[in-house]
């Protein structure tokens, strides 16, 4: 029983020990923590030049926002000023399909009827015309 009591009190004191030295230096390096975050932020306080310098280069990028922002509607309205112009060709196509002035093929060629009108003539006959 002696043996027993000996070595719980043994286990405490170690655990004590053990336990106090942990807390000691959780405490420091909590506090080396707590120094070094106060001294960043203390060496990280920007004077008024970098505060200007900041300033301009968001400036800077607002300027560009800007310019780009220009140039993409810019750019729509040419694409879209092209694609009514691709639709007045389309419509203009199938106008002369639809009269059968001209037949466009599966591989997009188009081919020009002359005979389907009146007023085409190939090109050896001359009707109506002089023959001297």
């Amino acid at each position: 029983m002696k043996k027993t009591i000996s070595a719980f009190l043994a286990a405490v004191v170690v655990t004590i020990l053990l336990a106090g030295a942990m807390f000691l230096i959780g405490q420091d390096a909590f506090g080396t923590s707590t120094a070094r975050a106060a001294a960043v932020s203390a060496s990280a306080a920007t004077s008024p030049e970098a505060v200007a310098q900041y300033e301009q280069v968001v400036s800077q990028y607002q300027q560009r926002e800007t310019q780009y922002q220009a140039e993409i509607a810019q750019a729509t309205e040419q694409i879209n000023a092209a694609n009514q112009q691709i639709h007045q060709y389309q419509s203009l196509l199938e106008q002369l399909q639809s009269m059968g002035l001209i037949s466009i093929t599966g591989d997009g060629s188009v081919m020009v009827n002359p005979m389907s009108q009146p007023g085409f003539l190939p090109s050896g006959d001359r009707r109506g015309g002089d023959d001297s």
